[in-house]
């Protein structure tokens, strides 16, 4: 996310001030935000599996709020659940603005924690947005070089979630896990509920 690049047990990375020169989304806008035309997803949209970590106020990396309009997308939700991507999805790295992926919908569903053991809520799903990068550098969880390669978990993408959009507690409710695994499969937004913020 933005300039930082950081993992621990329970997951993340700080959210760094990132200047955003453009921003183009695919949120349903409030009246006061425009959004950008983009495509939709086909619904043969490809499964990703996924790692899942969470970043934000009140996480081990004292990250501060995640949902603010300084991330690397330069927008954020509120209301509505929203992610920071592993930067082989992103399209761009730390301090390069807004990638390609600001603003896709993603269907991100838990199945196990780090370990492989099944959460007590496997096969919960909620969509997210994407308004932030999880950088590369430093950080293996979102350290993979492309689509078809996998970090340390044997996922080819990594959703960070943010803690104060509500992803965090939505996704992992009381699995008792800040690291999880499963699948992530890009959607029309049409199917994300909530509000872009610039």
């Amino acid at each position: 996310m933005g300039d930082t690049a950081a993992s621990s047990a329970k997951s993340s990375t700080k959210a760094a001030t990132t200047a955003a020169a453009a921003t183009t989304t695919k949120a349903v806008a409030a009246s006061s935000t425009k959004a950008a035309a983009s495509s939709t997803p086909s619904s043969s949209s490809t499964v990703y599996k996924a790692s899942f970590t969470e970043y934000g106020s009140g996480d081990d990396l004292n990250s501060g709020n995640c949902n603010v309009a300084t991330t690397a997308c330069g927008f954020y939700t509120s209301p509505g659940y929203a992610a920071a991507v592993s930067q082989n999805e992103f399209g761009v790295g730390p301090g390069q603005g807004a990638g390609p992926a600001c603003g896709t919908c993603w269907k991100l569903t838990i199945e196990t924690d780090s370990s492989g053991n099944a959460v007590s809520n496997a096969g919960n799903s909620i969509v997210v947005q994407v308004t932030n990068l999880c950088p590369a550098s430093g950080n293996p969880l979102c350290a993979q070089s492309s689509l078809t390669s996998t970090n340390q978990y044997g996922a080819n993408l990594n959703f960070d979630t943010c803690i104060d959009s509500k992803a965090s507690a939505a996704l992992f409710g009381s699995s008792g896990v800040g690291l999880g695994v499963g699948t992530a499969q890009e959607v029309s937004c049409s199917l994300w509920s909530g509000t872009v913020v610039h």
